[in-house]
């Protein structure tokens, strides 16, 4: 498996949110090659989305795709909650990366990153 490595990936994503007027920040660095990816995107209305990077395999094309899932897709999350879930992740994964978008549309730039 030829893997993007975390870093590239997180600075092509801070890139579009700043295309799409977005602030983008890394707020927990993690392994420059490897480790989880969270993107929290802040819907400055109280509420946030959360998302994981996910690799999958897609046979039709027959190559490993990077997707970012929405990790409570079906409901509103508040801002605090989705920080207490980013607490715990970090205290499971010290390599993880955490990044947080500023955007009233919930805007996830990573999702035009999928491959």
């Amino acid at each position: 498996m030829n893997e993007l490595k975390s870093e590239i990936l997180i600075n092509a994503g801070i890139r579009a949110a700043e295309r799409n007027f977005s602030s983008a920040y890394i707020t927990k660095r993690g392994d420059s090659d490897a480790g989880a990816i969270f993107v929290k995107i802040d819907t400055l209305d109280g509420y946030a989305k959360l998302y994981s990077r996910n690799l999958v395999y897609d046979f039709d094309k027959n190559k490993d795709l990077i997707r970012f899932e929405n990790l409570y897709p079906n409901k509103k999350i508040k801002r605090e909650d989705i920080d207490l879930r980013l607490a715990k992740e970090i205290s499971i994964d010290r390599d993880c990366w955490v990044i947080e978008i500023e955007d009233k549309n919930g805007f996830n730039p990573f999702h035009n990153l999928d491959g």
